[in-house]
């Protein structure tokens, strides 16, 4: 187990209230999770993150809960939430199988769009989840003058990336400007429909993994880390099942484009700088980005 002090598990409290017995750690990007023995069921400790809201909690929760209703193999809380050293803990059930193989990257990436769209005309069904704290559609990203500020403010210590950031923020505006995205509908969506997140067993899926991302939006905003501005056959996989419309595929790079921009504006914000990431994905380019393929300059 990592020496992290973020990630030490009290395992005796846990083990005398729960019963709970620690089989191994397996890790995650901000939730931990604990592969762990309950009442002789193989389950997945979860903490959140000390910063997690418990709003955004109750979100995952209640979203996991609906979607294992309609059939899908997702992770729905067994026990908990509930609290203990001042964290909050939950019980999941262990989903079986494997990621799918990317021996075939087109293939992969085809056969992932495809059942993105399967997935998503279930999650059309679903009402009554709303936005995710702290969330926001692309429309709303783009047009807030809090991020001219933001930019202006940074220019003299950052003027290379604030460059960068400037241009593709003034293209994606004129991008979508027309599109009235404000009228169209949403519906939620996992947020990171990516390889790592997906099991089979058997040939069958049996496992869609971290929720921590979903969030409601445009459906094209689910391709934002699935695509990632170059897997373009998740994107013609998808349309394969639930054709794009016109506008949709005018929104797919500015839609990218916003998320990135809004993660570093976060980052000026804080003071803080990522490892480099949102640049470079910034600056990547695809076929499928049509007029907006063309290189920053």
């Amino acid at each position: 187990m990592s020496n992290n002090s973020d990630s030490v598990l009290p395992v005796d409290k846990l083990f005398e209230q729960f019963h709970i017995k620690v089989a191994s750690p397996l890790g995650g990007r901000l939730n931990q999770h604990w592969l762990v023995n309950y009442k002789n069921e193989r389950l997945v400790l979860r903490r959140w993150h000390q910063d997690t809201h418990v709003d955004e909690i109750d979100y995952e929760v209640d979203l996991l809960k609906s979607i294992s209703e309609l059939g899908w193999p997702v992770a729905a809380v067994i026990e908990g939430p509930f609290e203990l050293e001042g964290r909050i803990w939950g019980l999941f059930p262990y989903l079986y199988g494997e990621p799918p193989s990317v021996d075939n990257r087109a293939a992969e990436q085809r056969a992932r769009g495809r059942l993105m769209a399967q997935f998503h005309a279930d999650l059309r069904k679903l009402s009554g989840i709303g936005q995710r704290k702290d969330w926001r559609r692309c429309e709303e990203i783009l047009f807030d003058s809090e991020l001219d500020q933001l930019l202006s403010r940074n220019e003299k210590q950052q003027p290379e990336e604030i460059c960068i950031l400037r241009w593709h923020l003034e293209r994606a505006r004129k991008r979508v400007e027309k599109l009235q995205l404000h009228t169209r509908p949403g519906i939620v969506v996992h947020g990171d429909f990516t390889p790592w997140n997906l099991r089979f067993q058997d040939g069958k899926l049996s496992g869609i993994l971290d929720f921590e991302l979903a969030h409601w939006d445009h459906r094209v905003g689910d391709f934002a880390l699935s695509w990632r501005g170059k897997y373009d056959e998740v994107i013609y996989g998808y349309d394969e099942v639930s054709p794009l419309e016109l506008e949709e595929w005018e929104l797919i790079t500015p839609m990218w484009w916003a998320g990135l921009i809004e993660n570093a504006c976060k980052h000026l914000k804080a003071g803080t700088r990522d490892d480099g990431w949102i640049i470079k994905k910034l600056l990547e380019r695809s076929p499928l980005m049509g007029p907006d393929a063309v290189p920053f300059r």
